[in-house]
């Protein structure tokens, strides 16, 4: 058997999860190949490390005490860590960092999975007459909203792009989806193979990256502002959301340009938030909202305007010019009925575009790699080079995630 230093069999080998006639196998590779050895030893040290951190004490828990701890097993995220990029030869993810987030998140899943058991071997035992100290408060665990349904726009449903003839402006949905995100990585990672075209979604897969433009922004108040410094646990805030844009080059298509928007809920109510693009004529030849694209199943219909507390949410509109310079257009928007400043859309060339642009056009590129789309253009190439533009060293864990599951389906 010949494996490769980021074979996840290696993981699976250390975690004792392989049959013996696989697990012989492996040992038999580990044992002739020195780097799998240094593999090997790297992964059982973090698992170690892990175990001993996580190791259950032999204190009794009360029955309360045990039901927080499986409401907080339940609700867990998972872990974050920092990834290193000491060695960026072919911009590849370390080995060893895929293992710490590999046996991290094995260790959480397993650690959930038992405490949602419940067997003859581990039920709880009976209470005692002896008194028993009384457990502190439950935390206070805010579920995530729930995730909405995708709409497609009606000016969408026509198939690619559309003329500022035919749809002058174009309402903007409002969508709260990320599932796809966990798709696409379990195809990748788990089925070492790569996701069904429509089970790709650029929308959602974007939504999972919070970003920070450095373009035109925009903050829509509430009419009435009972907001003080001196009641400002209780008062409600007169920002109910911020929108921010920024235009960068369309890295599959220099002659467009790639409209970012970003908004932000208020973090203490949910709020109704209507988008408008405005496409110029006199500058635009054609334009296409990213993602969205018709599936079975899915009608045109109103779109979803409801944006929960503190949500975070990223659209992508490509635009085509058809003069270099000039204003673009407009983002007109309101929320919960009250308007908001206009955002103007003027595309100055020389301007830097700024880190989260990069990476989220980075997203959109590889999104629609994987759905079959744009195919002639954007080719797996195309994808490793902006990788490998975006990669560093102080990169945030879930985009240095990001780049791994990048680097691991181009090689599939």
């Amino acid at each position: 058997m010949k494996l490769h230093p980021e074979d996840p069999r290696l993981t699976a080998f250390v975690l004792g999860e392989l049959g013996p006639d696989e697990a012989a196998a492996v040992e038999q590779a580990i044992a002739a190949d020195p780097a799998l050895q240094a593999e090997v030893s790297g992964i059982r040290s973090v698992q170690e490390f892990l175990t001993e951190r996580l190791a259950v004490t032999g204190d009794k828990l009360t029955p309360a005490q045990r039901e927080n701890v499986r409401r907080n097993a339940r609700s867990s995220s998972r872990p974050s860590g920092i990834i290193s990029f000491a060695s960026l030869q072919a911009w590849l993810i370390p080995a060893a960092a895929a293992a710490v987030l590999a046996i991290t998140t094995y260790i959480f899943f397993t650690m959930s999975g038992e405490f949602g058991k419940t067997t003859a071997a581990n039920k709880p035992a009976p209470v005692s007459d002896s008194p028993v100290p009384a457990p502190g408060p439950a935390p206070i665990i805010t579920p995530p909203p729930a995730e909405a349904k995708t709409v497609v726009p009606s000016a969408v449903a026509r198939q690619g792009a559309v003329t500022p003839a035919d749809f002058p402006t174009l309402e903007l949905p409002v969508s709260y989806g990320k599932s796809s995100l966990e798709v696409v990585s379990n195809s990748i990672r788990t089925d070492a193979k790569l996701p069904p075209h429509e089970a790709v979604r650029l929308e959602e897969i974007l939504n999972n990256f919070p970003l920070r433009l450095n373009g035109v922004a925009s903050i829509a108040r509430s009419s009435a502002n009972n907001w003080h410094p001196d009641n400002r646990d209780s008062g409600m805030s007169a920002h109910v959301a911020t929108l921010s844009s920024e235009l960068i080059a369309c890295p599959w298509k220099p002659s467009a340009s790639l409209l970012l928007i970003s908004l932000r809920g208020n973090s203490q109510k949910q709020s109704d938030v209507k988008i408008t693009f405005h496409a110029n004529p006199q500058t635009v030849l054609r334009y296409r909202l990213l993602g969205f694209n018709p599936v079975a199943g899915v009608t045109t219909g109103p779109l979803p305007g409801n944006l929960p507390a503190g949500a975070v949410i990223n659209l992508a509109v490509e635009i085509e010019p058809s003069a270099s310079g000039g204003n673009l257009g407009s983002l007109e928007w309101s929320a919960d009925g009250t308007a908001a400043p206009t955002v103007s859309l003027i595309h100055n060339k020389d301007t830097e575009p700024s880190d989260d642009a990069r990476f989220a056009a980075l997203v959109c590129t590889f999104s629609q790699w994987l759905a079959g789309e744009q195919t002639g253009i954007i080719d797996a190439e195309v994808v490793a080079a902006l990788a490998r533009e975006i990669a560093s060293s102080n990169l945030p864990p879930d985009r240095a995630d990001f780049l791994s599951l990048i680097d691991k389906s181009l090689h599939l």
